[in-house]
């Protein structure tokens, strides 16, 4: 029956099986509970395990989030912080937030859990089968059957990237929640680059997120795996001066950073979600905007035709400037801070975050390339083309 979960032949169906819990199968599930469509019983594995471990996911957009009544903060002026100088960065239509997983997860499975005909299980999907005209998974000794599979589950372990033709960089976060003597944080505006790290220039930056004029995030993102808690220290006592702070929470992760394209469909009945659906930003580690507009693509070819099979929203453009940035990146780092300085000092900052997001139209994108040094960005797309055609970079 359309809508209800039910047995057939012992096992129990649905409408949809979400695999892997994680931002993209909730963010997924909470739209699809919202959805205006018959096929509303939904089964989601692996959520059961509560998680208060810091994560936090930060994002801009122009409009209101899915997620917006957990946003912990929001902030509409960024700093780009360089050696010499700190540029303020007003923003427009866009803000700036971020929010925290254990907020989210508690806030999504509470609905499923309260939705009729839905129910969320603890355990990892062995084994995903499609068989035409439905999809069987199993989980332990139990099975399940669907309509569809949105399959989120992703291991970095397993990416395998063709390291010829594409790049494969990753950027490895290293995060501490400060609790500080109040004043010492200015919660009206967010360090999105701070490069006074300390290391390599141009291969590692620190973001700083103050949610209140005591507490904030303080987070070191770099191309190379360093020792950060000295880095962090020594950041926090020598550049930010505190001589008397808390430590509350760590949090650390590690996100693909390549323009190689992922497959979003893994059979006729089986989509793939998340990083797992190439997703992250390849040139800066974001993905939760991202995530969200695949989700909201997914459920509105539900609602309009009834199959939630829908492609990502992507650009083959949008890739070569990745890959351009990422060779750019790779090869002479040391630019990099230089670079994201202009793009924020000459561009409005609304232009700039919409092309980051792959928003920008041709004329932004046009502006935006007026304002960036030639000679490097010539040089770094020779060497792509070369990376992307003949399998090989050249100097």
């Amino acid at each position: 029956m359309s809508g209800a979960a039910f047995e057939a032949d012992g096992v129990a169906s649905f409408d949809v099986i979400i695999v892997g819990a994680g931002v993209s199968g909730l963010c997924l599930a909470r739209l699809w509970l919202q959805a205006n469509t018959p096929f509303r019983s939904i089964l989601v594995i692996d959520g059961a395990r509560d998680d208060a471990t810091l994560r936090t996911f930060s994002f801009w957009s122009p409009v209101e989030s899915v997620f917006e009544s957990i946003v912990r903060h929001a902030w509409k002026e960024l700093r780009i912080v360089g050696q010499e100088a700190m540029h303020a960065v007003p923003l427009g239509e866009c803000t700036y937030r971020t929010l925290f997983w254990a907020d989210l997860q508690r806030l999504v499975l509470e609905e499923i859990r309260r939705a009729p005909r839905c129910r969320v299980i603890d355990g990892r999907a062995e084994e995903v089968v499609d068989r035409g005209d439905h999809v069987t998974v199993r989980v332990g000794a139990e099975a399940f059957s669907a309509r569809w599979v949105m399959d989120s589950r992703f291991r970095l372990a397993d990416l395998r990237v063709d390291e010829r033709r594409w790049h494969s960089l990753r950027q490895h976060f290293t995060g501490v929640l400060l609790r500080a003597p109040e004043g010492t944080f200015d919660p009206k505006a967010a360090t999105l680059f701070d490069f006074r790290t300390g290391l390599a220039e141009g291969r590692s930056f620190f973001y700083v997120l103050p949610f209140s004029a005591e507490e904030a995030l303080v987070e070191l993102v770099t191309l190379d795996r360093e020792e950060a808690a000295p880095v962090i220290e020594r950041y926090v006592r020598g550049t930010l001066g505190l001589s008397s702070y808390e430590v509350v929470a760590r949090e650390h992760g590690t996100s693909p950073m390549t323009e190689q394209a992922f497959g979003w469909r893994a059979s006729g009945r089986v989509r793939r979600l998340g990083i797992a659906a190439g997703m992250v930003k390849a040139s800066t580690g974001y993905a939760l905007t991202r995530i969200e507009d695949d989700c909201r693509g997914i459920v509105r070819s539900l609602e309009e035709r009834g199959d939630p099979m829908a492609p990502p929203r992507g650009s083959r453009l949008y890739r070569f400037l990745d890959g351009v940035l990422l060779e750019l990146w790779a090869s002479r780092p040391a630019l990099l801070p230089g670079i994201f300085r202009v793009l924020f000092t000459k561009n409005p900052a609304d232009r700039v975050l919409r092309f980051l997001d792959e928003r920008a139209g041709i004329g932004d994108i046009v502006r935006i390339v007026m304002t960036l040094p030639s000679w490097p960005f010539l040089a770094a797309m020779g060497r792509w083309v070369r990376r992307r055609w003949f399998g090989r970079a050249q100097e």
